[in-house]
């Protein structure tokens, strides 16, 4: 009997353990997942921009507290007592937390070399929210969270150049940034793959001096194939969304990266985490590359971290904001910005569904991207991916092309690749991403 109880008191002991553990773990887990204090993402949003968050903040605190207050004297009325409306309360908390243990606001997509939509942000359930991979394509069939997956641990092993993003999904109203589109996908993927990336730029990779080696044949530049083209490189995206392309530029050694959005405050201020959150995933592959002397990191990836804006932004509207955030850096060379010198690279994934916007889209495309001056004889170029949604005639959409040409724009129409659409059951075609390359 004294055996047998010790033994009971030994397993109620572990149990307590495990149980403690896993409190933790989960708390651990909940507190990496929260959202980061507004003061933390100064570093990436200019003064203005800081105020008007924090300005969002308050009222959104007063709200809600005005709609608990609402909430709770709804319950009294109906239940007649204070602890009614609690018990109905913790059962709403409860389910809830079912939930989140299954859903997590911080999200992650790997890029990849065999699946053309890489892994992660897409929906399979009939709920928004079930986000995990399925490829359209059988022999790239995916069923699970890439980190438990073996064939993604795998491929991020082998493969040369893939990387892995944090993104968060907006829940506020407006536009339709709450999804990660195939044309996201599909930018973000190619720029993680050095050969596509160096296809993708090849216009503005063949004006650049140093790309004179390849012209010539020098044996030594072909040690330089192998580092991602957009080292070193200015990106900016507009109507980014979660802003999976800016993420991956940044991680593959961008330069300069500012992601901009419609002035919706959270969707500015997820953007803002996202890019403070990222920065700090390559600041810790830097540091354990150091420690390892480079050999455990491939050369698709730079040491140097790029820097890294978030910045409200209308479209057709003067660039003095983004300028503005942009010389809030330390960098010397950004604060001596001028509207000359401005960017190599802009992005703006499937952004021209709507074509109305069109005109004011290829105005700022036009003021941001960077044209040749007396000290640079560069040009840049855009990027516009996109998908044909079926909310008008697809003619409607293809007018952008005559129209930028009218506006003084080189026009190519690059090869479309067929990824998977967002949701289940969607149409096949709102998967298909088509290029134009200005």
């Amino acid at each position: 009997q004294h055996l047998a109880q010790k033994s009971k008191q030994k397993n109620i002991t572990n149990m307590a353990t495990i149980l403690l553990s896993s409190t933790i773990s989960q708390k651990e887990d909940a507190d990496e997942d929260a959202p980061l204090p507004l003061a933390k993402l100064r570093t990436v949003i200019s003064q203005e921009a800081y105020l008007w968050l924090e300005e969002a903040d308050a009222k959104e605190s007063e709200w809600k507290a005005q709609l608990a207050e609402e909430r709770s004297n709804v319950m009294i009325d109906l239940f007649g007592s204070d602890e009614n409306a609690d018990n109905n309360s913790e059962g709403s908390n409860e389910k809830r937390q079912r939930h989140d243990r299954y859903e997590t606001r911080i999200k992650e997509w790997t890029s990849s070399h065999q699946n053309s939509d890489g892994f992660g942000g897409i929906s399979i359930g009939d709920n928004d929210d079930d986000f995990v991979n399925r490829s359209c394509f059988p022999e790239e069939n995916y069923d699970g969270n890439h980190s438990e997956n073996p064939k993604v641990e795998n491929e991020h092993n082998s493969e040369n150049g893939s990387i892995t993003v944090k993104y968060i999904l907006s829940e506020a109203p407006g536009g339709h940034g709450d999804a990660i589109w195939a044309a996201s996908r599909h930018v973000a993927n190619l720029f993680a793959n050095v050969k596509k990336c160096r296809d993708l730029l090849s216009p503005i990779l063949n004006q650049d001096d140093d790309d004179q080696f390849i012209r010539n044949g020098d044996v030594d530049y072909v040690q330089d194939l192998s580092r991602n083209p957009l080292i070193g490189k200015r990106v900016i995206e507009l109507g980014a969304g979660a802003g999976i392309p800016s993420w991956s530029a940044l991680h593959c050694g961008a330069d300069l990266v500012v992601c901009t959005d419609q002035g919706i405050a959270d969707r500015i201020r997820c953007l803002a985490e996202c890019a403070l959150r990222n920065l700090e995933d390559i600041e810790k592959r830097t540091e354990q590359s150091k420690q390892f002397g480079g050999e455990e990191f491939n050369t698709n990836n730079d040491l140097n971290c790029g820097i890294v804006k978030v910045c409200p932004y209308s479209w057709g509207t003067p660039i003095d904001p983004i300028l503005e955030t942009i010389r809030c850096s330390n960098s010397q060379q950004d604060k001596e910005l001028d509207q000359v010198h401005l960017f190599d690279v802009v992005i703006a994934a499937d952004c021209i569904y709507m074509p109305d916007f069109h005109e004011p889209l290829l105005k700022s495309i036009k003021l941001l991207i960077h044209r040749p001056n007396k000290s640079d004889h560069r040009w840049g170029m855009a990027l516009l991916p996109f998908a044909l949604h079926g909310n008008t005639k697809d003619e409607n959409v293809w007018n952008i092309v005559p129209l930028a040409i009218e506006m003084g724009f080189e026009v190519e129409v690059l090869e479309g690749v067929q990824l998977t659409p967002q949701w289940k059951n969607m149409d096949m075609k709102r998967g298909f991403v088509n290029m134009l390359r200005l």
